[in-house]
């Protein structure tokens, strides 16, 4: 057994988004929720592009520094909080676009078409966010052709 460090519990708080990660069933898509919710609630913050990339260096600092067994645990679920930021960024946060924006990442998360499955074959927090970012790009392209045709 590994002896638990002070920053454990800091890092397991932001890796499981304020314990969403910890919700059973399908945590990756509480996390996209209840950034889906934020982005709603509060789209100068969580919408921004800004926002989007420090929060992807973020997540990748918090991922790299826990300490876990496997490839991508379950209860990491900021990358698709970063990746629902990334889908979001730049683009006004109606009820309907924050809901097409959260359709597209999670079809994207989910069936990981190329190139976003190569990406989790990146290594420490790097593979477990890279996979979610490019998801969220996908997405925000789909959600920027729709939302400028419409």
């Amino acid at each position: 057994m590994v002896k638990r460090r002070p920053i454990d519990t800091v890092l397991f708080f932001f890796n499981t988004c304020c314990f969403v990660g910890c919700i059973p069933g399908a945590p990756g898509t509480f996390a996209s929720l209840f950034a889906a919710a934020l982005i709603y609630l509060f789209p100068a913050v969580f919408g921004s592009a800004v926002f989007a990339v420090l929060f992807i260096f973020f997540a990748v600092a918090t991922v790299t520094m826990e300490r876990y067994e496997g490839e991508d645990p379950g209860h990491i679920v900021i990358d698709e909080f970063a990746g629902m930021c990334v889908a979001m960024a730049g683009h006004g946060a109606t009820l309907l676009t924050v809901a097409i924006g959260f359709i597209l990442f999670r079809i994207f998360d989910i069936l990981k078409p190329f190139p976003i499955g190569r990406m989790e074959r990146l290594k420490g927090g790097f593979g477990v966010v890279g996979d979610d970012v490019v998801a969220g790009i996908f997405a925000n392209i789909l959600l920027l052709l729709w939302t400028r045709l419409i």
